[in-house]
This record gives structure tokens, sequence and C-alpha cells, in this order.
């Protein structure tokens, strides 16, 4: 069995290696020193637990079977002494091996985020949001698990093993090779069974990720399903979803019984044969009580070590799985590629020029070869109908896709050449949909980055929302998840009064204040003039704008620029 075991750490190491995955080498990298006194202490750990059975049979041979009762008393205090040391040490290991196992896992989950921040639009569009949460949650904690708890479970259970298998040749050998002689079969079913368990694994985390999609749909969506009476169908939907899963979840652990159980039949049928041959042996004064005691300790005592890698052989299967769902988040995606060195920031106004633009939208030409100058501090109208192009254009200055054609310069640089930093500092965008963070105000206001109260105040008093706040607390007031205790004006709002604590030099509103009843829409733009006025500003309109205020230019997509 100890044979088996140990050659399926093979595997183990070969899916730990990180050359094809560097974003899981450098989340590890940090952890190596805390990862290396943690396996030294395992190690410390396993061999002390190899002697007290050795130990014991000192107890039995030379104290009790002896008439001995210094030495039994001596023996006694040594394996008790061994004892408190091995408490010791699993008690120092279990706390240090917590502590690390936290740290990696915020690291490994805050990288996974960073890179499904940094995707684009285009690659959000195809995914759900209860799918990718089931990445971030289930599947990072599975590979954090694996890669952190692979090397310290598996070279103590190792070393326990070969220690342990070592002890049974020196106590007996041909004992320890009738206990061994069963190996091939067990090496055989393992190499069988391991696809299997890999396509279960997989079955099930996909069935997971479908569930947790219809769920965050319900949430998302509560509202306009109430309104469609669309409950009984979404509550049917989820129930498939969780029927599905149940079943895969089923067979998933029938099979891992399974898997263990014919493991543990065969060590059952070796460990028989050990007793009644190391019986005959005794009988025949060929091997002392003491020896067949150790030597049956020994032999138990690699169950914990063999079930242990056991389940890591189980757990690299999951952590396949696991790993190809998360190489999604951290490939790159067809969206924009950010310069590896981008060039500085260039002063300038913030003045904007558009050339040879063209946009594609649903698989159609929208904006063919449009050329524009936007000089630094216009107020500019974009205009046109749905389904124009607005959006995609406007898309286009934070980079948030790249124009099927032609560029776009700011100060005079190509807009690709800078790094996403530098250009969406220097270029703000207030989309249509606002969102905002379940915690408070100031928390909200905070995402544009720091800023003084007298500041995010003034944003505040620009967005005609200090009333609104003032009687809840003022910085202090608690919004719900995504602002839904607010108005949809408000959520647009407190959006914009948020991108107004950032220094840019160009604003993007793309219809940022479509929910905002005209009159607020045309002070609060009108503040934007007084409190920027070197900004350059695009708003985009759907219809009649001429209660917003005059405009220095129009950019019409319906018709043309003029």
């Amino acid at each position: 069995m100890t044979l088996a075991e140990a050659a399926l750490l093979r595997p183990v190491a070969r899916t730990l290696a990180t050359q094809d995955r560097p974003w899981l080498a450098a989340v590890l990298r940090p952890h190596r020193r805390r990862i290396a006194v943690l396996v030294g202490l395992g190690l410390v750990a396993a061999g002390a637990a190899l002697v007290p059975p050795y130990l014991t049979k000192l107890v039995i041979d030379r104290g009790l079977t002896a008439g001995d009762p210094g030495a039994l008393v001596r023996w006694s205090l040594a394996l008790f002494g061994m004892g408190v040391l091995s408490l010791g040490l699993g008690a120092l290991t279990s706390v240090l091996h917590m502590r690390a196992s936290v740290a990696m896992l915020a690291d490994l989950r805050a990288a996974l985020a960073r890179a499904v921040l940094g995707r684009s639009p285009a690659w959000r569009a195809e995914r759900q949001t209860g799918e990718l949460m089931a990445r971030l949650d289930g599947d990072a904690g599975e590979a954090q698990q694996f890669a952190f708890n692979a090397l310290l479970t598996g070279s103590g259970a190792l070393l326990r093993l070969v220690g342990g298998a070592f002890m049974l040749f020196w106590l007996s050998a041909p004992l320890a090779a009738i206990a061994l002689v069963l190996t091939p079969a067990e090496i055989a079913f393992f190499a069988w069974a391991r696809p299997r368990t890999e396509a279960l694994a997989r079955a099930s985390r996909a069935a997971r990720g479908a569930l947790a999609s219809r769920l965050s749909e319900a949430v998302q969506g509560m509202t306009a399903i109430q309104a469609a009476r669309g409950e009984a169908a979404v509550t049917a939907g989820i129930g498939r979803s969780q029927t599905a899963l149940n079943a895969a979840l089923i067979r998933a652990q029938l099979w891992g019984e399974a898997t263990r159980g014919a493991p543990a039949l065969i060590a059952a049928l070796g460990r028989s044969a050990v007793f009644v041959a190391g019986g005959l042996l005794v009988i025949r004064g060929q091997m002392s009580l003491g020896g067949l005691i150790a030597f049956l300790a020994y032999l138990g005592f690699l169950t914990g070590p063999a079930q242990s890698l056991i389940g890591l052989w189980h757990a690299r299967a999951r952590l396949t799985a696991a790993l190809d769902r998360l190489d999604d988040l951290m490939a790159p995606d067809a969206g924009p590629r950010w310069p590896a060195r981008p060039v500085p920031l260039p002063p300038g106004p913030g003045a904007l020029r558009l050339e040879g633009i063209a946009l594609l939208a649903g698989g159609r030409v929208v904006v063919e070869g449009l050329t524009r100058d936007l000089p630094a501090g216009a107020r500019i109208r974009v205009a046109g109908p749905s389904g124009a192009g607005k959006t995609s254009l406007l898309a286009l200055f934070q980079r948030h896709a790249d124009p099927a054609a032609g560029r776009i310069l700011l100060d005079g640089i190509d807009i690709r050449r800078l790094s996403r930093e530098d250009l969406r500092g220097a270029i703000a965008y207030v989309p249509q949909r606002p969102f905002l963070i379940a915690g408070s105000l100031r928390e909200n206001l905070a995402l544009a980055g720091p800023a003084t109260e007298a500041e995010m105040a003034a944003a505040l008093d620009l967005a005609e929302l200090t009333a609104r706040f003032a009687p809840h607390g003022g910085l202090e007031a608690r919004l719900g998840e995504n602002g839904l205790t607010l108005s949809g004006g408000e959520r647009q709002r407190l959006c914009l009064a948020r991108t107004l604590l950032t220094p840019f030099r160009a604003l993007i509103l793309d219809e940022a204040l479509s929910e905002v009843d005209p009159p607020t829409a045309a002070r609060i733009l009108a503040g934007i003039d007084r409190l920027r006025p070197g900004a350059t500003r695009l708003v985009a309109t759907h219809g009649g704008a001429a209660w917003l205020g005059p405009f220095d230019a129009e950019l019409d997509l319906a018709c043309g620029s003029r």
C-alpha cells in the first residue's frame, strides 16, 4: 500500500508545476517562506510520530515480558514524552497553517478579482454573474486548498509512509512483503478510476455554477420578475438547476466512496494475512510479541497517511477542473491590450481627436470613417437614435473597447500608448446605468479615490443631493446594494458626484442624467460648466436636448458630424 500511495504523489507534483500558469506561480511565490517553515514542522512532526510504536515494543519486550519494572517505567515515560511533543507540534503547525492558508486564499482571490475587473465589457457580456461568483468562491478555494495543503500534507504523509515501510521491513521483511504484495492492484485501480473522478468533478462544478447563475438572476431581477408575474417560472428554473446539482453531487459522492472503499478492502485483506502470518511467527518463537504489536501498529499507522494521499489524489482531479475554470478568468480576452511600456501622459488641456473611426455593433457597421476634432474645453453633444452607436463610441475613450479601425488622440497622443491608470484618470466616464456598493455614502464617494469631506460635500451640493442625505447621517448614511434604497435619478446623480472628485481633463456623460428631471439635469450640467470650465465635455442625449443649454458643437451619429 505504501508504494501505491507514494506513487500518487508524482502526478500531484506535476499538477502543482506552475510554468504553464504564471499567474498561479505569482500568487504562491510570496508564501514560499511560510510554506517552507510549515513543511519543516510537518516533517519533524511526522518523524516524531514514527517513534511511539517502537517505544511500545520496548515497553512490552523490555518491561512487561522481561519483568523489569525500571525499564517499564523508563520506556513508558519516554512514550508519554513523545506524545506531549507530538501534541505541541500539532498545535503549533495548525495555528501557523491557518494563518498562512487564509493569507494565500486572500491573495488568490485578490488576483482573480483584479483580472476580472480588467476585462472588457464584451468578455463580461458572455458570462453569467453567478457562474463568475462560483469560480471566484468555490474554484478559488479548491485551488488554494490543494496548492497549499498538497505539499504540507503530502510531504508529511510521504515521510510517515516511507518511515513506516522501513520499520516494517526492519521488524520483519517477510511480513512486510506480505503487506505490500497487493500494491500493483491498488496502482491499477487508481489509474483506472481517475478519469471518471475528474469528469464527475467537472460536472458538479458546472452544475454549481449554473445554480449560482439562476439565483443571482432571481435576486438581481426581482422587481422585473414580479412585474411580469414570472415568479413560478423562475422558481421552477431554480428547482431544475438544484436537482441537476444534487444529482451531480450524489454521483460524485458515490464514486468517491467506491474509490475509497476498494483500497480499504485491499488493505483489510493484507492486514488479515499479516495478522495470521505474524501470529504463527510468535507461536514459533521467531518473533517477539512486542515486535508483532509494533508491526501491526506501523501497519495501522499507515492508514491515516494513506487516506490523506488518497484524499489528495481525489483533490487533484477536482483541482484540474477548478484550475481550468480559473484559467478562463486569468487568460487575456479579446478586448483592448494595454501597453507593456506606456508613454507618460503628456501635459495638455484635454483636446480630443477622432481619426478614421469605424465601429461595429451587432455584426453591422454603425460608424465608418469618422474624423473629428473635439477642442479642449468644448461642450459637445453626442446625438443619434437608439442603436446609432453612441454608447459604443463613448466607450472607446476609456478603452473599454477599441475601434474596428482608426484611432483616438488625447492631447496629441494615441490613447492606446497610455497606461490604464493615466487614461482613465484623464478621461472620466459616467455610464447610463449607475453602480453603487452596499455601504456608507462616504464609502461610495471614496471609490473615486481619496477626497476631503469638503470636496465630497461640494460634489454632493452640485449634484443636489445634500438635502437627500442630511437627515440620514450625511456622509455616514447607509446605502443598500447597488443603491436600491435610492431612486434611479438619485443613483445617477450620486455616480456623477463621485466622478466629479477625479481630476479629469475630459468628461464623458453617456445619458448619465436620463432619469433626472430636465430642470435638475440642466442645473447640474451648468454647475459642471462652472466647476470645470476648461474640461472637454461630451454629453450623449436621446431626442431633443434644448433644456440642457447651449453646446459648442454636435456629433450626430445619425446624419454625420457638423
